[in-house]
């Protein structure tokens, strides 16, 4: 009969009234879509990361050296890396050119022995028992 459908079950079924769908050289499918879709958003996120470390580096960047141990000290308080009393005392009374081979008034990284020591470091040690 010429006004039968073709493919499939009558009332109720899937495939009823629903013409086949050809596949179109160069179409994107819906998991193509999904997938890029994961992608962007995993950039986005990691491009965020990015930021936040950039923005995280550039505050903490090593700003507070001076010419004597005294003046790295104060700068360490004044910009907020000592935040206590007794830090600043502890840190005051211990001289780093003791323990630094070279440029020991520079905030920064300094070799002691086998191992590397930051004032940074040292003073946020300090401070946690005082929080």
């Amino acid at each position: 009969q010429p006004n039968q459908r073709k493919g499939g079950g009558g009332r109720g079924s899937l495939s009823a009234g629903i013409p086949h769908c050809p596949k179109i050289p160069g179409a994107v499918t819906v998991w193509e879509v999904v997938s890029l879709l994961g992608k962007l958003l995993g950039t986005v996120a990691a491009l965020k990361v990015v930021l936040y470390l950039l923005r995280v580096c550039l505050a903490m960047a090593w700003k507070s050296g001076g010419a004597s141990h005294s003046e790295l000290i104060h700068n360490l308080r004044k910009n907020g890396i000592i935040k206590t009393d007794k830090v600043f005392e502890v840190m005051l009374a211990t001289d780093r050119s003791h323990y630094a081979k070279c440029n020991p008034y520079m905030d920064s990284p300094q070799s002691i022995a086998d191992s590397t020591e930051e004032e940074i470091f040292s003073c946020h040690t300090l401070e946690g028992p005082f929080y």
